[in-house]
């Protein structure tokens, strides 16, 4: 059943991802995009590498590594998605570290309705500005061109191209193909499909793949949100 100790449920939104529940193991991880962490009843706790935080409402930026130790009951995890409109209003990238969030966060994040309270942060936010160049390889990037190919049809050399997305994303192109494959499985689970077959569709080699993958970014198995998605509220 995945991960002993989670329960509750995944949205995904235009904008976002969000868990709201209880929190079970989860291993030392990072990822690509921030995630801001909401204690619906108290304080939550993330180990950084500077320590344990606690907090009603915790940031963490992108790429750093982290665990999440838990809260003072549920509590609400949200994964702004990286280049939206949310990421862009929050921008976390400019964080160095695991920190409290202000104060004024805390009842935006920790109210009844997080999927309003989500897309109105996110109509405040404006969508990143990125090189033209550079969102011709992105729009194509989940498919099974290579970046050599990818990067001919953008006018670019591999290695230019693998400059300019290290300058405008924060990292490497291999790292953010990763990630949209990521995203497709999600949805495929959502749509019902099986762990295998949702690999494959995402263009994973195979479960394992997709299982690396997850751990990677999210430090718990594709079994465990399988088994936590739920459709969007409307």
């Amino acid at each position: 059943m995945g991960e002993p100790g989670w329960s509750g449920k995944v949205w995904i939104g235009r904008d976002w991802w969000c868990f709201e529940g209880v929190s079970g193991d989860s291993r030392a991880h990072g990822h690509l995009c921030g995630q801001v962490v909401a204690g619906l009843e108290g304080a939550v706790r993330v180990e950084g590498e500077h320590g344990v935080v606690a907090a009603p409402v915790i940031i963490i930026p992108p790429g750093a590594r982290h665990r999440l130790l838990g809260a003072d009951g549920p509590l609400r995890a949200i994964y702004p998605r990286p280049l939206g409109r949310l990421a862009r209003r929050w921008d976390l990238t400019r964080r160095s570290a695991v920190a409290p969030a202000p104060a004024a966060w805390t009842p935006m994040l920790a109210g009844e309705d997080p999927v309003a309270a989500l897309n109105a942060e996110a109509l405040l936010g404006e969508a990143s500005a990125i090189d033209p160049r550079l969102k011709l390889v992105l729009d194509d990037l989940g498919g099974e061109l290579s970046l050599a190919d990818l990067a001919a049809r953008a006018g670019l050399s591999t290695a230019r191209l693998r400059a300019l997305a290290q300058a405008e994303l924060g990292a490497p192109l291999a790292h953010w193909r990763l990630w949209r494959r990521l995203e497709v499985a999600l949805l495929r689970l959502r749509a019902g499909e099986g762990l295998a077959i949702a690999a494959a569709e995402a263009g994973f080699a195979d479960q394992s793949h997709l299982n690396r993958a997850m751990n990677r970014f999210f430090g718990i198995t594709p079994l465990t949100i399988a088994r936590l998605l739920s459709p969007l509220p409307r």
